[in-house]
């Protein structure tokens, strides 16, 4: 299962890293198949919180999340996590 993190403007490594498993085990959790997912994190252009783009097989989204850097692994994790569990692009086959 391929997964993708760009995120240009957060500069601390161990974050990167934290964001990266977070998002990885959400999608491993709801989608254990060899899908292609493409998760983009950058600045909003407000200047006030920041933009995630998800994109996943027939799927692409964009959401504003709003909190500190510090916050960004817990903050992604969430919304990926609650992005697949609530049927985003396709449920997981009860079972």
């Amino acid at each position: 299962m391929p997964v993708t993190l760009v995120c240009p403007q957060v500069r601390d490594a161990t974050m990167r890293s934290q964001i990266f498993e977070a998002v990885r085990s959400a999608i491993r959790r709801w989608r254990p198949g060899f899908e292609s997912w493409r998760l983009t994190l950058f600045r909003s252009q407000s200047g006030e919180g920041w933009d995630l783009a998800i994109t996943g097989p027939r799927f692409r989204k964009v959401f504003t999340l709003n909190g500190p850097l510090d916050d960004l692994p817990g903050l992604v994790n969430a919304y990926v996590d609650a992005l697949m569990a609530n049927g985003g692009p396709l449920r997981r086959p009860a079972g």
